[in-house]
């Protein structure tokens, strides 16, 4: 079980690295940060917490085009998880051919994917199919989708969405994937 995330860090305020890293807005006036920040993205494995691939970019650069740079790390039997911001279909397909099944949560509103609905499975999954609506000729990718909430005590709860590439509920259930 491995996973991809990142974090900025500041770096020293040198001209250098503020031409190369750039900074943060500090206020609603057009006021910078004190200091240039790095954006740090990592694979780690989730039992250890050992990083054992990063990559360095500019506060500037999101973290979903800097995980490019990551997808060569991945490989079977490995299960990455991801958090929202990361799921594009261009990203799903280059960390799917990798051989490490994806288990990755997805933005619910307008701007998510909208899965095709193909067969609901008996653990309240479903398959379906993921293909960007601006590409239709690009090969839909099969994926399952665990829709789920916590109960937390609230009286509107938020849906979560997981997509995963782990087709079998037999072999993965869908409880078990959500509390991964």
């Amino acid at each position: 079980l491995v996973a991809i995330d990142g974090m900025c860090l500041d770096v020293a305020d040198t001209p250098a690295n503020d031409a190369y890293f750039s900074r943060p807005g500090a206020g609603g006036r057009g006021e910078k940060a004190a200091f240039p920040q790095a954006r740090v993205l990592g694979l780690a494995e989730c039992a250890t917490h050992a990083v054992f691939a990063a990559t360095v970019g500019g506060y500037r650069d999101a973290e979903s085009k800097l995980a490019d740079g990551l997808l060569g790390a991945l490989s079977a039997p490995m299960l990455l998880l991801a958090d929202r911001g990361f799921f594009s279909y261009a990203l799903w397909r280059k960390a799917s051919a990798t051989g490490a099944d994806l288990l990755w949560r997805v933005r619910t509103d307008r701007g998510g994917p909208a899965p095709a609905h193909v067969h609901d499975l008996p653990d309240g999954s479903w398959l379906a199919y993921l293909q960007p609506s601006a590409d239709p000729r690009s090969a839909p990718m099969l994926a399952r989708v665990i829709d789920y909430t916590l109960d937390d005590g609230r009286e509107n709860p938020t849906v979560y969405r997981l997509l995963t590439t782990l087709t079998d509920p037999e072999d993965a259930p869908a409880a078990e994937l959500a509390g991964a």
